[in-house]
């Protein structure tokens, strides 16, 4: 058994064990989710796309070697027909096809609804095993007086359809539950991109098997003469074609069958947070199943039963769910688009036969010629269109979007069919015209929405209906396939003589798929776009972001409590919403553009020195020291986690004393910037003071980083009158800009950039005189070339969260999640109101490296990165930013260039 889950765990990594240790099954949850989300893109991914896409490779082998294997079906049981011998009946043809479909139908909601009630884990692998059993069976059959061999194929493709359907939401849904946000939709899309390599597969076996048996082909010119050694190799070929199918299968089922149970099924509908931990810890054990603590299981399920925000999974709650109408467009948008997209998917297909003449693969002079004409051509066609078309998709879908790429993708696919169906007479004059729409039809139903529609659902949908939802999606793409092949595919020959393969309505099908295009393009506008957002934000259950809605949680959701109706009268007209819908989509794509940083000031005993009034305490500088060595080094491993280089901006005193982790600092590529000696405060020193602790920090910090600091922020954020003119005069050069010094201590705008202005005058109230003395304006001063970024003592962690004994409005003991709230809100405002914005955070390892504020910190972050546009920046880089986009003010006072004030002390200033 040790042998057993050790091949599922690798492939699958097991998040479970991670967090067991926490009591909270909330914070539990949280903390092993954003694991998940935010874990770096490794191997183990890359198994786990294959474990997957695996299936998806069968899938899509069986599928498309049906198409090869009827006409070998024709030559073998209908040789001795009076009608057309050696070619199998048009019926038998389409109900052989029909009957994968069919079954798929039966596979995606049955499976989809068992995988949400009894776990994904217990029905991964059984479609598996469904799939290789009937593909086998087909290979082994043979009619018999009592039963057609059409009638035993029809029954065990039925049954593969349904093994087949299966992987559909589960292969799906398991990927997306264990990927990482940044990279879920390439994942996905990697394991949907399978089915092209087994449409691929399927053409090159079938060209391998028909060269193997040459000799035998070469003796028949065609099917009605194929009989004797012939008829005996085309009966051996489909047998191996088909068999073939089971091979792939046996190689992934191993890791199916011994994955882990994702840990948002475990949390969100298992509910059993102690069983769950303990069995992930048994499967990497070989054990069969974890056994807890009875008593102390107990205590779990009941605490849980209170204190587990997401609601019960149950038919009443999933009609109570989607009969809102925010949720209920979703899976109408999902699985409308799956519809119309399949109609015309499968419905191109009939144009194969044409196309393949076009490019001369459809004819041969002997039946080895005809086989090999009509593998080659297919390789030809899969690889000129949908291969391509799969992976474009997934190496853009993660930057590009889903929507954008199934709303470009269904308008394109719109344009072909319009125009070969309007100008399919005269493109049967070009075939070269007709092969190229058919390639670029096929190129962008792969790089649009047969790929998106696979991808969205398994994102989109609350934990608990996820596999269920998914399946609802994927049947009803399924029975649009169906509908193609039986309506449309009698319908095509409408008008053509009796007997005849003709197609005199063709035309008018791709015309008709035209507007199932049209219609395609309408339901994408009720799909969210998932790029880059968690699992848990699409289903609404974070608090602050755009999606949440608190009835999502169980709070809101009492049993036998029904939805808001005036929520449901607001939306009970279908085509208001749909409207709202649009227009919403359409506001939405309004590109934003927000850059994030954090400002790390290294105050540790140095803040104690100079600011904080705990020089005499042995007590406040030992927490200096947990500053400078614990703290330091926690938020290095924040920012490593979730990959942010930040701006640490270091005292003197600081470097000197806490070498070591500054030097981590440094290594790890972080920008590091000016910040006093021992935490000083400016407006108490005279210039020469000023001067001699610049001159000192400045060279110290130059000869550790190896270049000169870019940024400062003045101690106490307090700036004396020659501050300013003496900061410019230790400039630094940039190439290809002009040199400056970004400040980050000052307050005139508090989310935009600017220059700095100096020399503002203003006058104070004195009571001693008579109040024309006072009652007069402030007297702005001049721009300089100083840039400077926005800070705020709100978005500081050191006032409300750092206990201070002389300081006689000390917090210290706020919580971290008011705080939180605090700075989300400020964020939200920025993000409603500005299209391009920066939004800084001032922290301190003194604070933020208290385990209570890490994890604030770890939720901000996700919250933070959520959000289209955001980039986690260095302070440089919004300097750099706001520099290409602003030039300083004629006149201005400019920084010097870098170093002149080292060669010359008394250098003065130039004006822009």
């Amino acid at each position: 058994m040790a042998r057993e889950t050790a091949g599922g765990n690798a492939a699958f990594h097991n998040f479970h064990n991670d967090y067991a240790h926490v009591e909270d099954p909330n914070e539990r949850r949280r903390l092993a989710l954003a694991e998940i989300d935010k874990a770096p893109f490794g191997w183990y991914h890359v198994r786990a796309v294959v474990v997957a896409g695996i299936g998806f490779f069968t899938d899509a082998y069986d599928i498309f070697a049906i198409n090869l294997v009827t006409a070998m079906l024709g030559v073998v049981y209908w040789q001795t027909a009076t009608s057309k011998p050696g070619i199998i009946p048009t019926n038998s043809d389409t109900a052989v096809k029909v009957a994968t479909s069919g079954g798929t139908v039966l596979g995606q909601v049955g499976f989809g609804i068992l995988a949400d009630i009894v776990g994904r884990k217990k029905m991964y692998g059984l479609e598996l095993i469904i799939i290789i059993f009937a593909t086998l069976a087909q290979s082994l059959s043979a009619a018999s007086p009592a039963m057609s061999v059409v009638g035993l194929i029809i029954f065990w493709r039925v049954l593969m359809g349904v093994g087949i359907g299966g992987d559909y939401p589960l292969s799906s849904i398991i990927t997306s539950e264990f990927a990482t946000t940044k990279w879920r939709g390439a994942m996905m899309g990697a394991v949907f991109a399978m089915q092209g390599i087994g449409q691929l597969a399927a053409a090159l076996i079938a060209l391998i098997v028909t060269s193997g048996f040459k000799e035998s082909l070469i003796t028949a010119k065609g099917p009605s003469s194929c009989d004797g050694v012939c008829q005996l190799a085309v009966d051996k070929m489909w047998r191996v074609i088909i068999g073939f199918g089971a091979v792939p299968g046996c190689i992934a089922l191993y890791y199916r069958l011994t994955i882990p149970e994702t840990p948002r099924y475990t949390f969100d509908v298992a509910r059993d947070v102690e069983k769950a931990g303990e069995d992930t810890k048994a499967y990497i054990q070989g054990k069969a199943e974890g056994r807890p603590d009875e008593v102390r299981r107990a205590t779990v399920i009941a605490n849980t039963e209170g204190r587990l925000e997401i609601p019960k999974a149950s038919f009443a709650d999933f009609v109570r769910h989607y009969r809102q109408w925010r949720y209920g467009k979703v899976l109408l948008g999902t699985a409308g688009s799956w519809f119309f997209l399949d109609v015309a998917f499968y419905g191109l297909g009939l144009n194969n036969s044409i196309i393949l003449g076009a490019i001369g693969y459809s004819k041969g002079d002997t039946m080895y010629e005809i086989f090999r004409r009509n593998a080659v051509g297919n390789l030809i066609l899969v690889c000129a269109g949908a291969i391509p078309g799969y992976w474009v998709t997934v190496f853009t879908v993660d930057t590009l979007g889903r929507k954008p790429i199934q709303f470009m993708g269904f308008t394109m696919l719109t344009i072909l069919f319009v125009i070969i169906g309007f100008a399919y007479h005269k493109l049967l004059d070009h075939s070269g015209a007709l092969l190229a729409l058919y390639v670029l039809a096929q190129f962008f139903f792969n790089f649009g929405p047969n790929a998106t529609t696979f991808i969205v659902p398994g994102e989109c949908f609350p934990t608990r209906y996820r596999s269920t939802s998914h399946g609802i999606s994927a049947a009803s793409g399924k029975v649009g396939a169906i509908i193609a092949q039986v309506v449309f595919g009698p319908l095509r020959q409408r008008g053509a003589p009796p007997g005849s393969n003709a197609s005199p309505w063709l035309n008018h099908v791709m015309e008709i798929f035209a507007l199932f295009m049209l219609c395609g393009l309408f339901t994408t506008f009720l799909i969210p776009e998932t790029k880059r957002k968690t699992l848990e934000e699409l289903a609404g259950e974070v608090p602050g972001t755009a999606n949440y809605d608190p009835d999502s949680l169980s709070g809101a959701y009492k049993a036998g409590s029904e939805p808001d109706n005036e929520s449901g009268e607001k939306y009970s007209i279908v085509a208001n919403a749909i409207c709202k819908t649009f227009l919403s989509s359409i506001t939405t794509m309004a590109k934003k553009r927000a850059l994030c940083s954090f400002s790390v000031d290294i105050d540790a005993v140095a803040g104690w020195l100079g600011s904080y009034g705990g020089e005499d305490s042995t007590s406040d500088i030992s927490r200096g020291i947990f500053a400078g060595t614990v703290g330091v080094r926690r938020l290095l491993k924040l920012f490593e986690k979730y990959e942010i280089k930040t701006t640490w901006f270091i005292p003197g005193h600081s470097l000197d004393t806490f070498r070591e982790e500054c030097e981590m600092i440094r290594d790890a590529g972080h920008e590091i910037g000016l910040h006093g000696y021992s935490h000083e405060n400016p407006t108490r020193m005279n210039l020469e003071q000023q001067r001699a602790i610049m001159d000192k920090t400045y060279r110290q910090l130059t000869e550790f980083c190896g270049k000169p600091p870019r940024g400062v922020v003045a101690p106490w954020w307090e700036s004396s009158k020659e501050g300013a003119e003496l900061m410019m005069k230790y400039g630094v050069e940039y190439a290809n800009a002009n040199c400056d010094f970004p400040d980050h201590s000052f307050s005139h705008h508090d989310c935009l950039p600017y220059y700095l202005r100096i020399g503002d005058s203003w006058t104070p109230i004195d009571y001693d005189k008579h109040p024309s003395h006072w009652m007069k304006p402030l007297e702005p001063g001049s721009e300089t070339g100083l840039v400077e970024i926005p800070s705020s003592w709100s978005q500081d962690d050191l006032p409300p969260m750092l206990f201070i004994k002389k300081a006689p409005n000390s917090h210290g003991w706020v919580n971290p999640r008011d705080v939180e709230e605090l700075w989300r809100d400020r964020f939200d405002y920025f993000y409603r109101e500005y299209d391009d914005f920066c939004y800084s955070v001032t922290i301190h390892p003194d604070v933020s490296g208290q385990p209570q504020v890490i994890l604030m910190l770890e939720r901000l972050i996700e919250y933070i990165g959520s959000k289209d546009g955001v980039e986690w920046v260095k302070m440089e880089d919004i300097c750099d930013d706001f520099k290409k986009k602003n030039q300083p003010v004629k006149g201005a006072l400019l920084p010097a260039e870098h170093g002149a004030i080292l060669r010359n002390p008394e250098i003065e200033l130039q004006k822009a």
